[in-house]
């Protein structure tokens, strides 16, 4: 087992100093590679903290992350329910701004790190909110593989948050008590990282939004607002007709049209991120007729920006008109695990493939996710991920069919449009 041979691994290395290769996953010796060049002991009992003063003012300066993330943490601890857990807001230098659990995890005898804790590979080598800005992406961290040995009966699962301009603003970060952190998990991780990032967004927008309507003729309130603007909607006709016209219309009229985009993005990242709390959820909805193919194009729209992280390349392959029945929530929970799945199974470089199909033989609708590696990377074919469900009969597809990605304000067995995720 992986525990097993991580605990000889680190048993060796507190004993000898030498890092075994052999018996690490491959990210995690990188990992404890650098914790070891960066001097950490692996004893080392308690991560360093900031001054209570210096953490009040911290905790001021990231309160637009504070508050956006407040939520999404909630339904993170609620989905973990009974099991004793923490859910972490970091910092980008990795200082814990916030912390959600049970009583006991985070109030109990034995103390979990806390709020101005500093937890960065630095201070703690590898573990759940510092490794994930040392990558720049998703870190699972299983028992042993944490380099201090206080850690070990924890397993953590942290991602990146990045701002509206595209830098890191901090790191969500789950952790269990527990060898094994469930597969779900990991999927809820991803949607409440992105719905963070959403809400930091509509944030900023808003921002330049007022900057602007309460100086209309700044000039570089207006150019603010057009780079936020244009690196959003560049591929859309408004923004391509915005940039031919803007040389001839009126510097009012300019504002105007500016505003105007604005807003509608604005709408739209709001939907974003109210989708993505959706997805983060664990509420179920009515079964009812989907058209699933529709859906499964919504989904990659949502998560274009993923796979852009991640270097992989979405490729639609066939697409055939499939209606099932299903709860719209839950089924959009599966198409979500299973293109994460082939997400990680591609790989940088690397394409997945995405069919949708009707079994007519089996009556069901199928959405399948296919990995391809990049041809360097391929030493064995990744098995497909396939979500099914099964197929309206004939003339069960006249009632209305559900096809947006679902939102825990739309009325039941409804959904708002989903502009620009289509």
């Amino acid at each position: 087992m992986i525990t097993e041979s991580t605990r000889q691994a680190w048993a060796r290395y507190v004993s000898t100093g030498i890092i075994d290769g052999s018996l690490l996953r491959e990210p995690v010796l990188r990992a404890w590679e650098r914790a070891h060049e960066l001097g950490v002991n692996p004893k080392a009992p308690k991560p360093e903290r900031l001054s209570e003063r210096d953490f009040e003012r911290l905790v001021e300066q990231q309160q637009a992350l504070i508050t956006a993330a407040r939520p999404y943490m909630e339904v993170l601890s609620g989905a973990v329910g009974l099991e004793r857990h923490a859910i972490y807001l970091g910092d980008p230098n990795a200082v814990v701004l916030s912390l959600l659990g049970d009583e006991e995890n985070v109030h109990g005898p034995v103390r979990r790190p806390g709020p101005g804790a500093l937890l960065s590979e630095e201070v703690c080598g590898t573990n759940g909110l510092g490794t994930p800005l040392a990558t720049g992406g998703y870190f699972e961290v299983v028992g042993p593989e944490h380099f201090i040995g206080g850690f070990h009966i924890y397993t953590c699962q942290g991602i990146p948050i990045r701002d509206a301009k595209g830098k890191v603003a901090g790191t969500l970060c789950t952790s269990l008590r527990l060898q094994v952190a469930p597969s779900r998990l990991r999927d809820m991780l991803v949607c409440a990282a992105h719905g963070i990032e959403a809400e930091l967004l509509l944030r900023q927008l808003e921002s330049d939004i007022r900057e602007v309507m309460a100086a209309p003729g700044d000039d570089r309130a207006l150019r603010v607002l057009r780079e936020e603007v244009d690196r959003l909607r560049a591929s859309s006709r408004e923004g391509l007709r915005m940039a031919a016209r803007q040389a001839t219309v009126s510097r009012f009229e300019y504002a105007l049209r500016l505003l105007q985009l604005a807003e509608e993005t604005v709408q739209d990242i709001r939907h974003r991120a109210l989708v993505w709390r959706t997805l983060a959820s664990l509420k179920e909805g009515q079964r009812r007729p989907v058209a699933l193919t529709e859906l499964v194009r919504a989904l990659l729209g949502l998560l274009r920006e993923e796979a852009l992280r991640q270097r992989v390349e979405l490729v639609l392959g066939e697409q055939e008109p499939a209606h099932v029945e299903a709860d719209v929530l839950v089924l959009s929970r599966q198409l979500l695990h299973a293109a994460l799945q082939a997400l990680t199974l591609a790989g940088p470089g690397g394409a997945v493939r995405i069919d949708v199909r009707l079994e007519r033989h089996l009556l069901a609708g199928r959405a399948t996710f296919h990995p391809l590696p990049a041809p360097e990377q391929a030493q064995v074919a990744p098995q497909p991920r396939s979500v099914t469900s099964p197929a309206l009969r004939p003339g069960e597809e006249r009632e209305p069919l559900l096809w947006r990605l679902p939102t825990l304000e739309s009325a039941p067995g409804e959904a708002r449009p989903a502009s620009g995720l289509v």
